[in-house]
């Protein structure tokens, strides 16, 4: 059995989403009922409510992963 993070199991439909909007809620969504560390939880929400396009959203996601899922170098 594999488990997997909070941020990896919402990815997948962030990447999939067809347009800045549903992305965006996905995110925030998702974010706001994690258990996340809430010092964290409040620079992701502030950082996403920002993003105004897929793209911006998309990188986001990816950098997020790479600093709190401990994937960057």
């Amino acid at each position: 059995m594999k488990i997997e993070s909070t941020l990896s199991s919402i990815a997948r439909e962030v990447f999939a989403a067809s347009n800045a909007v549903d992305a965006k809620r996905i995110f925030i969504d998702y974010v706001s009922s994690s258990h996340i560390k809430e010092s964290d939880k409040n620079k992701m929400l502030a950082e996403a409510s920002k993003m105004s396009s897929l793209l911006q959203i998309h990188r986001y996601t990816a950098n997020a992963l790479l600093k709190y899922e401990g994937l960057g170098l």
